[in-house]
């Protein structure tokens, strides 16, 4: 008996370890900020930064300008003085650890396709949404090769005044092959435990 749940304990082990490796590592959904932000200058709390010259606006919900109804508040990211800007954030990440970038794009619903440019540590990626597109979700991935600040970014290609949409940003740690595989062999443990129980064996 003794083994048995020493073995369990085991198993419950790998299941926390692997829920651990998998937190989130940082989020932002854009609703914190108030809409109907035209050249958005964010506070520097959020961590976020504008640069290259240009903007992006904050809008969605209880704004002027929700043009997908139902997904709270989200970014233009072509803001509204002639010029893109980029817009970019930094994570702590650690060596030898693979993450993952999430993020919801949409087209800029104002009759314009949109070509957007986005980076995270080394990885890089095009992404061009028609008009009409609603919110997709997409990611990328990216293994740090030293433990320090890496940037992720957004750029929407052109200056009109009008762009893509972004919201629901993610960096999420991905659990190695390993853990997975002590995942797997806990349940499996868990679940001989439990027909041996059943069947009335000792």
């Amino acid at each position: 008996m003794k083994i048995k749940l020493a073995i369990l304990a085991a198993a419950v082990a790998s299941v926390f370890s692997v829920s651990a490796q998998a937190a989130p590592i940082y989020s932002d959904n854009f609703d914190s900020y108030t809409a109907d932000q035209l050249n958005w200058a964010p506070p520097a709390l959020s961590g976020w930064t504008v640069t290259g010259g240009g903007t992006v606006d904050i809008i969605g919900i209880s704004g002027s300008y929700d043009f997908l109804t139902g997904n709270g508040r989200y970014v233009d990211l072509d803001g509204s003085n002639g010029n893109s800007g980029l817009l970019s954030h930094t994570v702590s990440l650690l060596a030898g650890q693979t993450y993952s970038l999430s993020f919801d794009l949409a087209g800029s619903h104002r009759g314009s396709s949109e070509t957007v440019d986005v980076n995270f540590g080394t990885t890089a990626a095009t992404f061009t949404l028609a008009s009409s597109d609603g919110f997709s979700l997409h990611t990328m991935n990216f293994s740090a090769i030293s433990t320090g600040l890496y940037s992720f970014n957004y750029q929407n290609l052109g200056g009109d005044n009008v762009g893509a949409l972004l919201d629901n940003v993610a960096v999420n740690s991905v659990p190695e092959p390993e853990s997975y595989a002590m995942f797997m062999a806990g349940l499996g443990v868990m679940g001989f435990i439990a027909r041996r129980r059943k069947n009335g064996q000792s």
